[in-house]
């Protein structure tokens, strides 16, 4: 486990790193302001182990830094970005494309991406049983309802601040989602009673 907090060296740090990781199985970046792409795929490049990768208040790290990952690691089962804008549709998509036979857990919040992602997550999510979906602006209603008729979901879901979540929605995305165990809503403030019920 190699977890990075508030590092305020760049990249040149990490590619001292990345010779010396080769058995590394988490990699945690959170708010490191001067690590790129370049530096998340240094470090990474020689960890074909890794398996769950959390990214966190990253500005500089973006799509080509994912594009890279998915490439590179078909073994990740876990994936997390929260806030980091430069991830968006292209970055995110190519993940859940390149992992999705093994890729169990996903958590995207406040990030930058459209119902293209969700529609992703439900084409390629089949083996994803925890998922987590928090503050995303640029997802409507429609995404949601893509993400559930795609039949990959199963276990948990998790929705937070998504103001793309409706009553009708909701309703529609369970008739569509047989199979889902558990979802949890936290502050969709569109969603009523009847919804629920």
């Amino acid at each position: 486990v190699l977890s990075l907090w508030n590092v305020l060296r760049g990249d040149e740090g990490l590619c001292k790193i990345d010779k010396e990781c080769h058995l590394l199985e988490k990699l945690d970046l959170c708010r490191c302001p001067h690590v790129s792409n370049k530096g998340l795929i240094a470090i990474v490049a020689n960890c074909p182990n890794l398996t769950t990768l959390s990214i966190e208040s990253c500005p500089k790290i973006g799509n080509e830094g994912l594009q890279a990952i998915e490439k590179l690691y078909p073994k990740l089962q876990s994936i997390s970005i929260k806030d980091s804008p430069l991830v968006g549709d292209h970055g995110v998509s190519s993940l859940l494309s390149s992992a999705s036979s093994i890729l169990s857990k996903v958590k995207l919040q406040g990030l930058s991406i459209s119902d293209f992602s969700l529609a992703m997550i439900g084409h390629y999510g089949k083996s994803v049983i925890n998922l987590m979906l928090s503050g995303l602006q640029n997802v409507s209603k429609k995404g949601f309802w893509v993400m559930g008729n795609a039949q990959g979901l199963q276990k948990l879901m998790c929705l937070c601040r998504c103001c793309f979540v409706s009553s009708d929605g909701l309703v529609a995305f369970a008739k569509s989602v047989g199979s889902l165990e558990c979802l949890q809503l936290e502050e969709c403030n569109r969603v009523t009673q009847s919804g629920v019920i």
